[in-house]
């Protein structure tokens, strides 16, 4: 069975440049809707601590200029966030100023100007509130550690069933947690087999969700991978097949609820709605061999999701983000046909569909005569 290889620690620099990170972006949203202020304080988002409150009022020159600080709320800590694993060591204020001379623009004379702000920046996870935040978070570490552990191994061992082929581990994932006073979901790829991940996931309380999460990091970069071929759009098909696989399919399997509960990082709904019944098609295409018709299951996978989808609320967010799946209009058996020469087809086949073709998944009376016409093919 293919392992995982992932691990889980706290930075302490991490947590203080996502905590400072946080403070910019949801003042900036308060900035603009005044009303949400007391709620981002309540849950230490907006004065997080002491410390950091004191730094950002010592340095303005960092926090007023706008090379570093967007209006946006993106800025400079979360850029830095990738250099965190680095901090302690004797080049991480020259990795800093580096990265603000390069990325972000700053001149020599504008980094001088700064006086002891890197110095004082390094320091503030030794401030008695900010460890008792990493102290907190270390706690918060263990319990999703303890969760991944568990279940580590039937959650890898499914993914591999639904594969119909055990793939070659070739990465790790250095996983970050983070203090959850908001969501934090980065991945960032170091080199072909390492790739750092920095989680929080605020006030979720399911932790089927945490560990479908979890779970794409586990399968993509380390054993799916982006191919050094694939285009923008590639990576974004293959990437919606990502999703389907681990997010998506692994909490159905630990919870046996719809696809559509729970929302994957970033998800490009267009992309997602577009793959849905194809990805389907894939997940069921061996079901025979264990005594189970795959249109019977591809046609109760897509009630269940459509069941969820129409209790959602009218207008709302989540109602449509997922309002392009046309449930309606998908046809089990012709999906079912699609696959059913396909039974080995590797993920990366699979994102070389024409995910456009809606005439071989539509029911007949959903699409034109001249579709009609053409012939079933992937």
């Amino acid at each position: 069975m293919v392992k995982s290889h992932m691990n889980f620690a706290v930075n302490e620099n991490a947590v203080v440049c996502n905590l400072i990170n946080g403070e910019i972006k949801y003042r900036m949203v308060a900035k603009k809707n005044p009303d949400k202020r007391p709620a981002y304080k309540k849950r230490g988002i907006i004065d997080s601590s002491p410390s950091i409150k004191e730094f950002m009022i010592k340095y303005p020159k960092v926090f007023h200029n706008r090379k570093l600080i967007h209006t946006d709320g993106s800025n400079f800590f979360d850029g830095i966030l990738s250099l965190s694993p680095l901090s302690g060591t004797e080049s991480y204020e020259e990795l800093l100023k580096n990265r603000m001379r390069i990325e972000y623009d700053l001149t020599d004379s504008e980094i001088e100007e700064m006086g002891d702000f890197f110095s004082d920046f390094v320091k503030l996870e030794d401030s008695s509130d900010i460890k008792q935040i990493v102290n907190s978070t270390e706690s918060y570490k263990n319990s999703i550690e303890k969760a991944w552990r568990l279940n580590e191994r039937q959650i890898m061992k499914y993914v591999t069933s639904v594969l119909g082929y055990e793939p070659e581990n070739i990465g790790k994932v250095h996983t970050y947690i983070m203090y959850p006073t908001f969501n934090t979901h980065r991945c960032y790829q170091l080199s072909k087999n390492k790739s750092y991940l920095y989680f929080g996931k605020s006030g979720e309380k399911d932790p089927n969700k945490i560990l479908a999460y979890l779970s794409h990091q586990a399968v993509h970069q380390p054993i799916l991978p982006y191919t050094s071929t694939m285009t923008g759009t590639d990576k974004e098909k293959f990437h919606a097949f990502i999703k389907f696989l681990t997010d998506k399919d692994v909490y159905n399997y630990l919870s046996g609820k719809s696809y559509l509960d729970i929302v994957t990082q970033n998800e490009n709904p267009k992309i997602m709605g577009k793959v849905y019944p194809f990805w389907l098609g894939y997940r069921y295409r061996n079901d025979d061999k264990i005594g189970k018709n795959p249109v019977e299951e591809i046609r109760k996978a897509i009630e269940r999701d459509k069941e969820y989808f129409d209790s959602l609320p009218l207008n709302s967010s989540k109602r449509n983000l997922f309002s392009s799946y046309q449930f309606e209009k998908l046809d089990p058996e012709k999906i079912a046909l699609l696959f059913r020469e396909k039974r080995s087809i590797t993920p990366y086949q699979f994102a070389k569909i024409d995910f456009d073709r809606t005439d071989l998944v539509y029911k007949n009376r959903f699409i034109s005569n001249k579709m009609q016409d053409e012939e079933i093919s992937l």
